[in-house]
């Protein structure tokens, strides 16, 4: 299978958009990613898959806790400074956090965050499937979220503010 005619094709699949917060010995480490998806309502669980060759792969280890935070579409260099392979400097660096009752930090202006503890982690293909136990979870303000939709960022020009 063509790798590129699969990316083209899957890229018809909008997502919203994702920095995932890990805290390993004191130190921060966080990577965006919009491979992510609810699960499960009863117990609350929640997918990441994680490429092998993030940087934040190692911070993915079971039972350790992290939190999602949901971007607003607003948030668009956040998500690209977040997605870099070797950001220069500290990527926390001047942003606004608060920290989950596990101590994880979330971004405190996003959209909303969901804090979860990981409970396994399978590696499949060139992507480790991670599920997590959601512990906490929050709409931090109104707002759209950031979309990526065929290898680009996007907003939505309005969402209904009453379910339909």
């Amino acid at each position: 299978m063509d790798n590129q005619r699969y990316r083209q094709i899957l890229g018809h699949f909008a997502t919203g958009v994702t920095i995932v917060i890990a805290e390993v010995a004191g130190s921060w480490h966080g990577m965006t990613a919009n491979s992510f998806t609810s699960v499960s309502l009863d117990p609350p669980l929640i997918l990441l898959a994680i490429d092998h060759k993030a940087r934040m792969k190692d911070a993915i280890q079971k039972n350790r806790p992290l939190t999602i935070s949901i971007l607003r579409d607003s948030q668009t260099a956040l998500s690209q400074l977040f997605a870099q392979v070797d950001p220069l400097g500290d990527p926390f660096s001047g942003l606004q956090v608060e920290r989950a009752q596990s101590g994880v930090p979330y971004l405190k202006d996003a959209l909303a965050y969901v804090a979860c503890r990981i409970t396994a982690n399978y590696s499949e293909g060139d992507h480790d499937l991670v599920i997590c136990r959601v512990e906490e979870l929050a709409v931090l303000g109104p707002g759209n979220p950031l979309i990526f939709f065929q290898g680009r960022y996007h907003r939505i020009d309005r969402l209904d503010s009453q379910p339909s």
